[in-house]
């Protein structure tokens, strides 16, 4: 069978297209913190540690998946991971 360059997988290159690909997952973990819209002094240092090893986008759609949608730390990096990747 052939190769077709239409059945390889989009990269997710914008926020917009991670969020987006989030809302069409069907098995969504079910979100286990209470967010007042901001990240929380701890949840800062750990991204500012974090960043080092992940790409901008990543660390933008874990903020997004912590403040907009209350996910923790750990579902919130693991979903950004599938979707955004490293």
């Amino acid at each position: 069978m052939p190769y077709h360059a239409d059945n390889k997988k989009k990269k997710v290159t914008t926020l917009k297209e991670a969020i987006t690909k989030f809302n069409d997952l069907k098995n969504k973990p079910k979100s286990n913190m209470k967010s007042d819209g901001k990240l929380s002094t701890r949840q800062k240092e750990i991204l500012k540690t974090h960043k080092e090893h992940h790409s901008k986008l990543h660390i933008d759609f874990m903020k997004y998946l912590m403040t907009k949608k209350n996910y923790c730390f750990e579902i919130a990096h693991s979903l950004a991971k599938k979707i955004a990747g490293k």
